[in-house]
């Protein structure tokens, strides 16, 4: 049909050549209309220790992270640890929701295990990759930790032994990322409402009155920065235990800031001290973990402030909660990571 249309507009007024073209560019355009259209890959959250993928090479469709890797200062890294082979929505949402809230930032996702081709065209991953400021990545442990404190350590696998390989694998990689680049890290399950461009250049947050969390920080490139990560990634590596749910994750950043602190009044260090700011609850984790289901609730309106930058959703404890259409998560989706929201539908969260 498309060809006899353009014969019949063309009729004798066109050269031959310009007929061909006219196809060419008529099938193309429709090929690419039939990709667009195809229904996309969607990847669900499912619960697994598994982690037999970081040690594979096969079906690697992503870049590799070597020693060309060059971010820029202004970079924040997420990690998925998981032998999902892609994102789930939940993930998806967090990437997204960054890169809006930071065009003149990088946003990096680093993948742990391989991602496959077919994941990357036709899953979100294709969605996320129209962002111009976000990569994609795959990193292999071992390399990544070589000529680092953490390469023996890494060498060794010690999260294989954990019953909780994937996120002691996200403690190491959270802390070795921001000791070999800088930047800012910020967890998986995280919904970014505004920009970190006003914020100190190193931090951390409580996510209640004593306890660090380790879910967003920053570790910049200046002196201070770089003090901070080569003191976690050293506490990290004589206090590691696979054993001990929260120890390799806030559990260093809490010992690392009240070593930095010792001398400063319990009631001041909560705040920071020598140049490192530790933010109140209210600017990334305003809904305390205990009261997470506050997210999932149909119809309730979270009482927001002007203080929060990002929302954390607790996704270790939340995920197997549905995601109705007027709780607060999905609010949040729907108005910063709306191209994950509207793909996934009633699928959002799950």
């Amino acid at each position: 049909m498309v060809v006899q249309m353009i014969l019949e507009i063309c009729c004798k007024k066109c050269s031959y050549k310009t007929i061909i073209s006219l196809i060419i560019t008529a099938i193309i355009i429709f090929v690419l209309t039939i990709q667009d259209s195809a229904e996309l890959y969607i990847i669900k959250w499912n619960m697994t220790e598994n982690i037999s993928c970081h040690y594979s090479y096969e079906e690697d469709a992503l870049p590799l992270v070597d020693r060309n890797f060059s971010p820029p200062p202004k970079s924040i890294f997420l990690h998925e640890t998981s032998c999902r082979g892609g994102l789930g929505s939940r993930q998806a949402c967090a990437v997204e929701s960054a890169a809006r809230a930071h065009p003149d930032w990088q946003v990096n996702m680093l993948f742990s295990g391989p991602v496959s081709n077919f994941v990357v065209k036709r899953s979100c991953l294709s969605k996320l990759l129209k962002y111009d400021n976000v990569k994609l990545m795959r990193i292999h442990l071992k390399d990544y930790a070589k000529g680092t404190p953490l390469e023996s350590l890494v060498a060794a696998s010690p999260y294989n032994k954990s019953a909780w390989r994937i996120e002691h694998t996200s403690d190491v990689l959270r802390y070795l990322t921001l000791y070999k680049y800088g930047g800012v890290y910020m967890d998986s399950d995280v919904v970014v409402v505004r920009s970190f461009n006003s914020l100190d250049n190193n931090w951390s947050a409580r996510e209640s009155v004593y306890a660090v969390d380790s879910g967003v920080m920053s570790f910049s490139r200046d002196s201070l920065g770089r003090k901070m990560a080569s003191a976690a990634i050293e506490d990290f590596r004589k206090n590691y235990k696979p054993n001990v749910w929260g120890n390799n994750g806030p559990g260093v950043i809490t010992r690392v800031v009240k070593q930095m602190c010792y001398k400063t009044k319990k009631k001041k260090w909560i705040h920071g001290c020598n140049g490192f700011k530790i933010y109140d609850p209210v600017v990334f984790y305003p809904v305390y973990y205990k009261k997470n289901r506050q997210y999932f609730e149909a119809g309730r309106n979270l009482t927001t402030s002007g203080k929060t930058y990002a929302h954390h959703i607790w996704n270790a404890l939340t995920h197997k909660y549905s995601v109705p259409k007027t709780s607060p998560y999905a609010k949040l989706a729907m108005q910063f990571c709306p191209t994950v929201y509207e793909m996934y539908g009633d699928n959002f969260g799950v």
